[in-house]
């Protein structure tokens, strides 16, 4: 077999090879400051990189309290805190590489009342999850903590239907799992802890399954929530945040350690890893090449003496 043929049969069958992918962490701030981009330690919760400030190209910064990435495009999306009203209650996109935000639109869920600054503000989702389709759901708060379906083109929130569920919404983690689950916890008590349980993607009803402890203490709750296979991880509403684990079924949850400050969502994204192949691939090109220099060489001196051998 030639140089040449071995060479295309390694392409090919290298191009058939699944590519190798990492999970990365992210983590966004919202609460009392500027909206920065992490890259956390899923073991710990620390701060791997700072990608960040949140800005978009004019520099206007957004601090965002959801975060999550479309399972079918790898985009990942956010969704914007109601401490400002300029920048209040819309759904983004985020570059991970830069924390680059582009605006898509606001969710125009109505009113909610008056933001610490004492400014009229609509509904934001306090947290968004894709399911495995691609479609987007957020929890906002009218009339108690709701799921909503986002619109991913425009932005736009259309409640889903009534959870059941009184009072604002406190944290508002939300994640759906491998399964199609989708788990939160809407609100936090002051002596039992903070609601956890799920939502009916179909009517928006919520069912308790336990209330649950935060590492920050009573009267607080968990702003974000993520899967990583199906260990659901979530981040608190301590000062410092931790990050923790939650068994699904029963509530447990498992502190893994203390966070950035001001953390309000977080989410698991696939960022590419380069892989052997690639390299490999050079190397092949490059045998290739010295392989064919070297022939041309070989009858380049031979060359020579044919003409002797002929006589």
């Amino acid at each position: 077999m030639t140089t040449a043929r071995t060479l295309l049969y390694v392409f090919g069958a290298l191009a058939l090879a699944t590519r190798a992918d990492a999970q990365v962490l992210y983590g966004s701030t919202a609460s009392g400051g500027p909206g920065e981009l992490f890259i956390l330690n899923p073991a710990n919760g620390a701060m791997i990189t700072d990608v960040g400030p949140l800005h978009d190209s004019g520099g206007t910064n957004y601090a965002i309290t959801g975060l999550a990435f479309n399972p079918v495009t790898g985009v990942l999306y956010g969704s914007t805190a109601n401490t400002v009203v300029a920048t209040s209650a819309r759904l983004v996109t985020i570059n991970p590489a830069n924390a680059l935000v582009t605006v898509i639109g606001q969710y125009n869920a109505g009113p909610t009342g008056s933001n610490s600054h004492g400014q009229t503000v609509g509904a934001t989702m306090g947290d968004l999850a894709f399911d495995s389709a691609g479609n987007l759901f957020g929890i906002g708060s009218i009339g108690g903590p709701t799921l909503y379906s986002v619109n991913i083109t425009t932005g736009k929130a259309t409640a889903v239907g009534p959870s059941g569920l009184s009072g604002g919404t406190a944290g508002g983690g939300l994640a759906v799992s491998p399964s199609g689950v989708l788990f939160g916890s809407p609100n936090s008590f002051t002596a039992t802890g903070a609601e956890f349980g799920t939502y009916n993607p179909t009517t928006g009803a919520y069912t308790q399954i336990a209330n649950i402890t935060t590492p920050a203490g009573a009267g607080t709750g968990y702003a974000g929530f993520a899967f990583l296979g199906n260990v659901l991880y979530g981040d608190d509403l301590g000062t410092p945040a931790h990050l923790v684990t939650i068994n699904t079924t029963t509530g447990a949850v498992t502190d893994l350690g203390a966070s950035v400050v001001g953390l309000d969502a977080i989410a698991f994204g696939v960022t590419p890893v380069p892989e052997p192949s690639s390299l490999v691939l050079l190397s092949l090109a490059g045998v290739g090449a010295l392989a064919h220099r070297r022939r041309r060489r070989r009858r380049g001196a031979l060359a020579p003496g044919l003409p002797a051998c002929q006589a």
